[in-house]
């Protein structure tokens, strides 16, 4: 038997891929407990994703963004522990639209009863922290948000970081998640009422 070795860089879900020594066989990586992505439309996995049991909370959709052949869309929802981080990522990738995603990072953050955070870059350096971040600034509570990338052949340099975040404040906002965003909505409420009186 051949010996086996890592490969250089996380794909998808951040599991390794490995080549066999001397031959040019492709393990294809999984997510997480070794599920693969499945495929079908877009419109069939807002479907699925609301029929689906496995996961008893609303999954939020960003709109999907295209730029330079390449494709970002981001998936939220409410994350009550990280006891139940798994059984999400079981559930999204049950979603067959997902199959040929060529990276998939994440971000979580959960504030009750303790503070609790994680994240994963997918193949895309750099991305899990910056999505952390995102959360944090946002004001988000326990919710984790998934952007999934499928890479076009050219490369986009910073660029992918604004598509990277703009779809994830989508769907955070989506699912109403941002609190920084809700806040500004009352303060300009809050003024427009002033401005009123004093007419």
């Amino acid at each position: 038997m051949l010996p086996v070795r890592p490969w250089s860089r996380m794909v998808s879900t951040g599991i390794l891929s490995q080549v066999y020594a001397g031959t040019s066989a492709w393990i294809r990586p999984t997510m997480l407990r070794g599920r693969p992505w499945t495929h079908m439309s877009h419109a069939s996995m807002h479907k699925a994703a609301k029929s689906s049991d496995q996961w008893p909370h609303p999954l939020y959709v960003s709109d999907k963004i295209r730029d330079r052949k390449s494709t970002f869309l981001a998936h939220a929802s409410t994350l009550p522990s990280p006891q139940a981080f798994p059984a999400f990522l079981d559930h999204l990738s049950s979603l067959s639209a997902l199959k040929r995603a060529t990276h998939c990072m994440y971000a979580y953050r959960i504030t009750h009863p303790t503070l609790a955070t994680g994240e994963n870059d997918g193949g895309e350096s750099g991305s899990g922290d910056r999505l952390a971040r995102l959360l944090e600034l946002s004001g988000c509570e326990n919710v984790v948000v998934v952007v999934s990338r499928w890479y076009g052949g050219v490369k986009l340099g910073s660029d992918r970081w604004k598509c990277i975040s703009d779809v994830a404040k989508d769907a955070l906002d989506k699912g109403g998640f941002t609190k920084k965003r809700q806040e500004c909505v009352i303060a300009t409420a809050t003024t427009t009422r002033k401005k009123r009186k004093r007419k």
